[in-house]
């Protein structure tokens, strides 16, 4: 057998079904799935890795995370030593380039003669010159990229990876496995555990709650509306959640739940529209698959494949309060448009972005490239 060895800094909620899967399907291939996966430390909050074992052939390692002015740098205690233990074939790290480790691995492959591939996000959060020079002498060094998007895609190709060397996978959640529930059934759960919802029509959003998401674009929008009928849900956590909870105090509405991993399907069922002004991504799949039209913007680069603007839902361009107020509008007031778009949001992500093809395109990459 082959040993696959994916390095993941956090593996968090949604991974288990892309790690349970390969588990049990590299196999067939001639291939042994082995992970190393980052230890939550107890503070974490918003993008959160998952404290419990996932699979059979997991270990833990030290993550640590420094900010240095507006750049997070990142480095892994232990990793080269389990490296050099298991000698891998295969070995498929987040493609960070704030992280050391991953720098050292660009170097350990020539030694240990393994094949390196990146899992490519593709999505810089504070892009420049200095970055750019990096990038360009961090990216060809990968001998494979599996790109989360189309735009992932291209920030490979334009750091210096050839088009041969990357594959676009669509990185998404397991369609299949949400339980879905009539709207109404969905409302009356909701209005159980908030009260304070009423009558009123959902807008959501779901995920962690981050300065880069942008939420107070939503509350802007909402003052903007002023709507008797409707009220914002926000499900998550994270460092920039004090700061929303501070800009709603008062508000009627808004409701803020906290963090809910399972059982959050209903949020979605009872739900007239999915919002995400910022960066962000596998809500919107998570979204798509309970049928809901989507307001986004740029998200992390997932937008531009998944949501068509007029097709599923629409596009933010100047991702302006009053333009996020408008789409709104749009989505409230023309119940049969918004119908038709959740049926193609449902179409598309159990179609060309199921979970089935996603799987499928990351096993053909690591057989090939093996």
């Amino acid at each position: 057998m082959k040993k696959v060895l994916f390095i993941f800094d956090r593996v968090a909620h949604y991974h288990r079904e892309l790690f349970r899967t390969l588990e049990k399907s590299l196999p067939e291939q001639g291939m042994e799935l082995h992970l190393l996966s980052g230890a939550t430390p107890e503070s974490a909050k918003g993008r959160i890795g998952l404290k419990e074992t996932i699979v059979q052939n997991e270990r833990k390692f030290q993550f640590r995370e420094y900010q240095v002015s507006t750049y997070t740098l990142r480095r892994a205690e232990g990793v080269q030593e389990h490296i050099r233990e298991l000698r891998p074939d295969l070995v498929l790290c987040i493609g960070h380039v704030g992280n050391a480790t991953h720098w050292k691995l660009t170097q350990l492959k020539k030694q240990l003669g393994f094949k390196l591939l990146a899992w490519q996000c593709g999505y810089e959060y504070n892009p420049g010159k200095a970055k750019a020079f990096l990038l360009r002498r961090f990216v060809p060094r990968f001998d494979h990229h599996l790109a989360y998007h189309s735009n992932a895609r291209d920030y490979a190709l334009t750091h210096g990876a050839r088009p041969d060397q990357v594959t676009l996978m669509h990185n998404t959640i397991n369609e299949a496995r949400i339980e879905l529930l009539p709207k109404s059934v969905a409302r009356e759960l909701l209005v159980q555990r908030h009260p304070e919802i009423g009558s009123r029509k959902i807008l959501l959003f779901v995920g962690a709650v981050l300065e880069e998401k942008r939420i107070e674009v939503i509350l802007s929008a909402l003052d903007i509306l002023r709507r008797q009928d409707v009220v914002f849900v926000l499900v998550g956590d994270g460092d920039h959640l004090p700061a929303i909870r501070a800009a709603s105090a008062g508000r009627t509405d808004v409701v803020i739940t906290g963090s809910i991993v399972e059982g959050v399907g209903p949020y979605f069922d009872a739900a007239e529209v999915y919002l995400l002004p910022g960066t962000g991504g596998l809500g919107i799949n998570e979204a798509m698959a309970h049928s809901l039209p989507i307001i986004s913007g740029f998200a992390d680069g997932s937008a531009d494949d998944l949501v068509v603007d007029g097709e599923n839902g629409y596009r933010l361009r100047d991702g302006t309060p009053e333009e996020m107020a408008d789409r709104i509008a749009k989505i409230l007031d023309q119940p049969e448009v918004a119908e038709r778009m959740g049926k193609k949001s449902r179409e598309w992500i159990t179609g060309k972005f199921a979970f089935k093809e996603f799987i499928g395109r990351i096993k053909a990459t690591l057989l090939a490239v093996a």
